[in-house]
């Protein structure tokens, strides 16, 4: 009966360390893509940084495909924890500032000036007619999750008369978008101080007298 409870106890440690690895072989792979994007990594990347072989990986994600998928399914997830984590009372400015700090960390993580991290949408969009068809689905539902939060927000926001733009919600939760995704890039080569000016920017265009309170600029 010892031996019986031991080696209970050993299956439990081993279902452990699988599944550290799987979260290891993930966060690696998520950093990789951000900086380098889906096609600029390959395995032995990750199992010369965690110290395994492409084994260990291939016995997680058997092809680079269902990494890609894992990874997309990922940030779906912690999306909507981070939706969930926000307090109930925040009102709809200061949900949009939390959503543009999100932003702000990613070029916190940079190495040098020219390696900020892209947001995952940043950087699997410029390579999405490449990729494999169910990485694309799971894409477009990641799309889907942020614009319908964004959209939600801005509604909410002209109705309470925190936020003001002309013309459609959704189209505007799209240029708010595409101007993240590109700001970052722009980052790389012209440094945080651009992104930043960004962030100004559209707070400006849509809360004017928030910014102006503020002194022209917001943290």
């Amino acid at each position: 009966m010892l031996h019986a409870a031991t080696e209970a106890q050993a299956d439990k440690g081993r279902r452990w360390s699988r599944r550290d690895t799987r979260e290891a072989i993930l966060e690696c792979a998520e950093e990789l893509l951000q900086r380098r994007g889906y096609g600029g990594f390959a395995y032995q990347h990750i199992a010369v940084q965690l110290g395994i072989r492409n084994a260990a990986i291939h016995y997680h994600f058997p092809a680079k495909e269902d990494l890609g998928v894992a990874l997309v399914r990922r940030y779906r997830e912690r999306f909507a924890q981070w939706v969930a984590a926000l307090p109930a009372q925040l009102d709809a400015w200061s949900r949009l500032q939390a959503y543009f700090s999100t932003y702000r960390a990613y070029l916190a993580e940079r190495k040098s000036s020219d390696d900020c991290l892209l947001c995952p949408g940043g950087a699997l969009a410029a390579e999405f007619c490449t990729l494999p068809e169910p990485m694309r689905l799971e894409i477009r539902l990641l799309m889907r999750d942020v614009q319908d939060w964004l959209c939600a927000t801005l509604e909410q926001g002209r109705r309470d008369g925190e936020l003001h733009f002309e013309g459609d919600a959704l189209d505007k939760a799209v240029e708010i978008g595409a101007a993240l995704q590109g700001g970052l890039q722009i980052a790389r080569m012209s440094g945080a101080a651009r992104f930043y000016r960004l962030l100004d920017q559209l707070a400006l265009e849509l809360n004017p007298l928030r910014v102006e309170a503020a002194g022209g600029s917001l943290p």
